[in-house]
């Protein structure tokens, strides 16, 4: 049955401290009006002494020039995120990591406050514990400087030079066994000098951990959460541990080489120590840290790191004109000046359909993606955001938000290139998201409607979507109840069985989703098939549970009609 893929391929409607090192501060405030009753923001920078002439060479001498800085987004949250920049100052640029709160908030204060760092960001925060770090002679990134801008805070620190993150080196290189019981030694040392030395890892998880291969030198990364130095308890202790298991996968760590890493640690605890006292038994502190690990083991931040290395990489974003526009490196080079402009922003804002604007868009190096874009007025989401100190997420910021979710799970769906997001007003805001459906792909309705589909085929059409339902709940997403016609759940590549989700609009977050959930998406998807049919998809969607008898009879009674 001939098809029409102008109109029927994708989602698209054509409707046209204490300081440890003597640090040097510049404090830069705004002069006060004598009679203004509202005093400036904090505005200041504190520099490490050892890079206060390399800064000023690049520029970098005032808050405002460090917030300004432009590089590739590794990774964030919507209200902060990590970018990678280079820093000239002579031949050869300086890789550095810059990390901004685009909004430090009264809990946040708050929060710091009563961990004992004083009302600070969450930026100080971890530069005040790197800087305790570096007193005390443990490894951890090197900071740079830090600061806060009219109600924005960053802090720069150093590239890792020569190290690698611990799950890639271990992916690339299959250590022989004399290899993997030395470095299971060292990451068991450096983690009980760290603990023994007062310092807390809430973030302790294998993409945190960074080593140099050269000389087996291992640092931890990401230090915001890390509580005031202090006497670590056996159950703190235990809990991060169990973390660490949970986020390693099972082909790049042997469970002889996870009780290594507990050995070492114990050991090197009662060498620190000089005895034993109050020291867990080997036993029991492996059977703690298996339970911790099994704790959280199925959690999706976690159960991501667990994913394949060429699944889990890294998203980068570039933003070219802040949150306003946000792109992909490889369309950054390609994207239209100036970078606001329409189509992604109308010049005079106009209401869009509760769907959003959707039409196609062309680069110059010949993509052809979808934008859709809103214009939305969002009274009470904002100011729920505002009270919870929170930034408030547009359509177009969580359609990015889901494709990223499907990029970090290997679940194949449109290739996110661009979204924004921009206040019009006080309870207006203007948003889009550009991505790339995949090429001569139909939804999967019209291909099991078509009477020339070969049987062979269709089986396995039907158990390739059970499969995708799975995966989608196991990366913590179900499908949009208020999708529409418009936006398929799934889509196939004409001429192959190749399925993907087909529009990040059928899909939604969700945090928790329990059997009940997952035979009530099941039931929805399969409405109207046939029993047979629906026998497929449950196939498919079981996996490898399909063998068990038991299993199998269970959900069929439930499914088929």
């Amino acid at each position: 049955m001939p098809v029409d893929t102008d109109t029927l391929t994708s989602w698209v409607v054509r409707l046209d401290a204490p300081p440890a090192v003597k640090a040097v501060a510049v404090v830069e405030s705004p002069p006060v009006p004598p009679m203004n009753p509202k005093p400036p923001k904090r505005s200041f920078v504190v520099v490490h002494p050892r890079y206060r002439q390399w800064l000023a060479k690049c520029a970098l001498v005032s808050p405002e020039s460090f917030l300004a800085v432009v590089g590739e987004v590794v990774c964030g949250h919507p209200d902060r995120h990590v970018a990678r920049v280079e820093l000239h100052a002579g031949v050869k640029p300086r890789v550095a990591f810059l990390k901004r709160e685009h909004l430090v908030g009264r809990r946040t204060r708050l929060r710091n406050w009563r961990a004992g760092f004083g009302r600070v960001s969450r930026c100080e925060r971890e530069a005040i514990t790197l800087r305790r770090l570096e007193e005390a002679g443990l490894p951890g990134p090197q900071w740079v400087a830090y600061g806060e801008h009219d109600g924005q805070a960053f802090l720069l620190v150093e590239e890792l030079a020569g190290a690698t993150e611990l799950r890639a080196h271990l992916d690339e290189f299959r250590l022989a066994e004399s290899d993997r019981r030395l470095l299971a030694e060292k990451i068991g040392r450096a983690l009980a000098e760290l603990h023994e030395a007062g310092f807390g890892t809430p973030e302790l998880a294998a993409k945190h951990l960074f080593l140099r291969p050269d000389v087996l030198a291992l640092s931890l990364i990401d230090w915001q959460s890390a509580p005031k130095p202090g006497p670590v308890h056996v159950a703190d202790r235990a809990r991060w541990l169990g973390q660490l298991d949970a986020t390693l996968a099972e082909d790049l760590a042997s469970p002889a080489d996870r009780l290594r890493v507990l050995g070492a640690y114990r050991r090197t605890v009662i060498e620190l120590r000089g005895h034993s006292h109050g020291v867990p038994k080997f036993s029991a502190l492996a059977k703690e840290c298996r339970h911790q690990a099994g704790r959280v083991r199925n959690r999706s931040s976690v159960a991501a790191q667990r994913q394949p290395l060429s699944t889990d990489a890294p998203q980068r974003l570039v933003w070219l004109a802040g949150e306003a526009v946000v792109v992909t490196p490889d369309i950054a080079s390609v994207w239209p000046k100036p970078v606001i402009r329409e189509p992604f922003y109308p010049a005079t804002p106009t209401p869009t359909p509760p769907g959003g604007h959707r039409e196609w868009v062309n680069f110059p190096d010949g993509r052809r993606a979808v934008l859709v874009r809103f214009h939305t007025v969002a009274r009470v989401g904002r100011l729920l955001a505002a009270l919870r100190e929170r930034p408030w997420r547009s359509p177009g910021a969580t359609a990015a938000r889901v494709l990223f979710r499907l990029q970090r799970h290997g679940i194949p769906a449109p290739a996110l290139l661009a979204f924004g997001q921009r206040t019009v007003s006080k309870s207006a805001a203007e948003s889009f998201v550009v991505a790339e459906p995949p090429a001569d792909a139909v939804p999967v309705e019209y291909r099991l409607t078509d009477p020339s589909l070969p049987l062979d085929e269709r089986r396995v059409l039907l158990r390739e979507c059970g499969r995708l339902l799975r995966l989608l709940h196991d990366a913590g997403c179900r499908p949009n109840p208020e999708r529409t016609a418009h936006d398929p759940l799934f889509m196939v590549t004409a001429g192959a069985v190749s399925v993907s989700v087909g529009s990040p609009f059928a899909v939604r977050l969700a945090k928790r989703i329990g059997d009940g959930a997952k035979l009530a998406d099941l039931r929805d998807f399969v409405e109207g098939f046939p029993d047979p049919d629906r026998l497929r998809v449950l196939r498919g969607f079981l996996g490898s549970a399909w063998a068990d008898r038991a299993t199998r009879r269970g959900w069929a009674r439930k499914v088929v009609s």
